[in-house]
């Protein structure tokens, strides 16, 4: 049903040269990750004359950012909200930005001052032209493992980086910590906790001692290709031998939670268990997603899994990280915290810092405990 495309352009230079003639041949869109586009981009200069041409801006101030891939439309997050709202709500330093996804707002895409370009979506064939004062940014959400950019294409094509990883240009983290006045400060590569960390209130008491499951997973992805769901097997495996078990929700499972009553599913890690486990769907550097706050949004301890330095995240001694620990490790401690209520106490000795989801800006909760 698809068939190759070969596309001819011609663009016509800013200054007195020749017109050059690009000829792109690129196999065709499909929705899926797993198909790799290679362009293959031919020149070949042609004598014919160009008339002097003059790029003309907007008569307004403000700096345009084209959203390219088509996905963007469907984000219904606001940081990909379309306007200029979004600097405005935000009180950004410069809020004369104004984001699209419509292509036709301007007719040359030139024009742009800045292009954002979705990792998920590359598929969608980029644009042939851009100008020097342009700047086109890499914005990626998921994993580099399960979205990685291998072609040689692309090599010095991006300006500027917008992604979940700490060096990245921008900023795109899940996650950030907040102090108790409310300043960002945190993840960062060389994170630094107060200590010695302050004893654990009695309200957190008060809700964690009425638990009495071991632990909960809530994962659909039965697949991930990182073998996370080996590595719970194995942990729940190794906790038979204490007489507790794991309570598995969703495909890969027996127990149910439907997407509609996820807050209540949520209610149940607060409620009833001591553990929860955070096992991301990929092995990357700094990829820790909402997964984490499904524990500590709800007093619950966190058993990690992923390619993140987690300490840039969490204070050690807050969560068990089952990259770092086998599985029997994490089954004595586990079982020796359920036998020992001031040792699991002292896994929400916090300090004056929130953790927010930037999906969820209004939701946030506290890992300290404050006199």
């Amino acid at each position: 049903m698809y068939s190759a495309v070969s596309i001819l352009f011609i663009r016509s230079l800013i200054i007195d040269r020749y017109i050059e003639i690009v000829e792109i041949d690129y196999l065709p869109r499909r929705p899926s990750a797993a198909i790799e586009r290679e362009l293959s981009i031919q020149k070949r200069v042609v004598a014919l004359y160009a008339k002097k041409k003059k790029l003309e801006r907007l008569p307004t101030d403000y700096r345009f950012i084209l959203k390219w891939s088509l996905s963007y439309s469907h984000y219904s997050n606001l940081i990909y909200g379309n306007g200029q709202q979004l600097f405005l709500d935000y009180n950004c330093t410069f809020n004369n930005c104004y984001l699209t996804n419509d292509k036709g707002l301007i007719t040359d895409v030139t024009f742009y001052d800045a292009i954002l370009f979705d990792v998920e979506n590359k598929w969608d064939p980029h644009p042939i032209e851009r100008s020097e004062y342009q700047r086109f940014v890499f914005v990626a959400a998921e994993s580099a493992d399960n979205f990685p950019i291998c072609s040689k294409v692309y090599d010095n094509y991006y300006n500027l980086t917008w992604t979940y990883k700490l060096d990245s240009d921008i900023s795109n983290v899940y996650i950030n910590i907040l102090d108790k006045n409310g300043t960002v400060v945190g993840p960062k590569a060389n994170m630094s906790w107060i200590e010695p960390m302050v004893p654990t209130p009695d309200a957190v008491i008060e809700k964690i001692k009425k638990k009495t499951k071991a632990a909960a997973w809530f994962v659909s992805n039965c697949n991930a290709k990182n073998n996370r769901r080996k590595v719970a097997n194995n942990i729940k495996t190794a906790l038979k031998q204490y007489g507790l078990d794991i309570d598995i929700y969703g495909w890969c499972g027996k127990m149910r939670c439907p997407k509609n009553q996820f807050t209540e599913c949520l209610q149940l890690l607060e409620e009833d268990y001591y553990f929860y486990f955070s096992f991301e769907n990929s092995i990357a550097e700094d990829y820790v997603t909402e997964k984490l706050l499904h524990a500590v949004m709800n007093y619950v301890v966190p058993i990690v899994y992923g390619g993140a330095n987690y300490s840039r995240f969490l204070p050690p001694g807050s969560y068990l990280d089952a990259k770092e620990m086998d599985a029997n490790s994490i089954a004595f401690a586990i079982n020796k915290a359920i036998k020992n209520p001031k040792l699991y106490e002292n896994y929400f000795r916090r300090e004056g810092r929130h953790l927010q989801t930037l999906q969820d800006p209004e939701r946030s909760t506290k890992i300290h405990s404050e006199k």
